[in-house]
């Protein structure tokens, strides 16, 4: 469900996989969602489950190996799809950006800040050289990269962490995108200066009205960025709702599970010793499917598992507000699509 204004990204049904064959990897299992105009989307769940690959699926940017081998993606109406690489490099940085995990390994390490940002704004909006470079001071000013004329001269081996998360996003708002796809932007900063990160991403929503994409392990950055979270499992939608909803009144075991997993949750639940109790841990770890695969993908790490769990694909459960789960245990009394 999009807002008011209409679904700027709509993904439906989408499934990427690597290698060929029967054995080959599903990363992304049938995914469905959309976003629209202003809104933020969390994409939420442990490392494996599929959320970066969905995110290179969409930009089309997958590794070699890896396939679309079925779904579709829309933006504003066109099938990215269906758009020859040429087509996709004139939406791609412009249109839709994209801010990557490590800006380190992002960002070329032989070209100034100020060449990196002013590239793209001459290839899609085609400014000169001059120009660009003066649009990019009003972009380093926008992130809020103190005294912008110098660092456009300088390299990113000369900045700060936080100061090159800070470039990178300059680089993904250079053409003032209708949706951008933040990859874990925080990860690798302190918490200090992720939070400056993630007030900078919804000052510059509320300016340009940017849909985002929020993929993130970190369910506190959802509760504070999001309108709406998809929690991903194994490649699959398990489930998904209004931030308030999913957080406060988690549906599917596996969500449940993520929750307790939070420190703060566990040091509420204490045991009233006084001692920190241990935090609590999902045992096992995210398989990796195949076509082959039946059965709930998270059965063989819930507490709540039946017999049919491991034998047939769970239901999707409709709650209210929209929220859905995925799950055999939540079919008593509510509707199922």
């Amino acid at each position: 469900m999009a807002t008011q204004s209409g679904a700027v990204l709509r993904v439906d049904n989408l499934t990427t996989c690597f290698g060929a064959g029967p054995d080959r990897s599903v990363a992304v299992n049938g995914l469905s969602f959309s976003v629209g105009r202003g809104e933020t989307l969390g994409i939420v769940g442990e490392s494996g489950c599929g959320k970066s690959v969905t995110s290179l699926s969409i930009m089309r940017l997958l590794a070699k190996a890896g396939n679309i081998t079925g779904g579709t993606i829309s933006f504003n109406g066109t099938n990215l799809l269906a758009l020859s690489e040429k087509e996709m490099r004139r939406l791609r940085g412009n249109r839709i950006s994209m801010i990557f995990q490590e800006p380190m390994t992002s960002l070329n390490p032989t070209f100034t800040v100020g060449r990196q940002i002013a590239e793209s704004i001459m290839l899609h909006q085609g400014k000169s050289k001059g120009e660009a470079m003066l649009a990019a001071i009003d972009l380093l000013n926008l992130v809020q990269i103190s005294d912008p004329q110098r660092r456009l001269n300088e390299y990113p081996h000369q900045l700060s962490g936080g100061m090159r998360q800070r470039v990178m996003i300059a680089m993904a708002l250079a053409c003032q995108p209708d949706v951008l796809i933040a990859d874990e932007p925080t990860t690798a900063l302190d918490v200090t200066i992720q939070a400056q990160i993630l007030e900078l991403l919804r000052d510059i929503q509320k300016r340009l009205g940017t849909a985002i994409v929020l993929i993130t392990h970190d369910l506190g950055v959802v509760a504070q960025m999001c309108d709406r979270v998809i929690v991903m499992y194994a490649g699959r939608s398990v489930e998904e709702g209004l931030v308030d909803d999913v957080l406060e009144r988690p549906r599917h075991p596996y969500t449940q599970a993520l929750l307790r997993s939070l420190p703060a949750y566990t040091i509420e639940q204490g045991d009233g010793t006084g001692e920190a109790p241990r935090l609590a841990e999902i045992p096992g770890i995210v398989p990796v499917i195949t076509p082959k695969s039946v059965g709930c993908t998270f059965a063989p790490r819930c507490p709540e598992a039946r017999a049919i769990c491991a034998e047939q694909d769970p239901p999707v459960v409709e709650f209210t507000h929209g929220q859905s789960a995925r799950c055999w245990a939540r079919l008593d009394g509510e509707k199922t699509l």
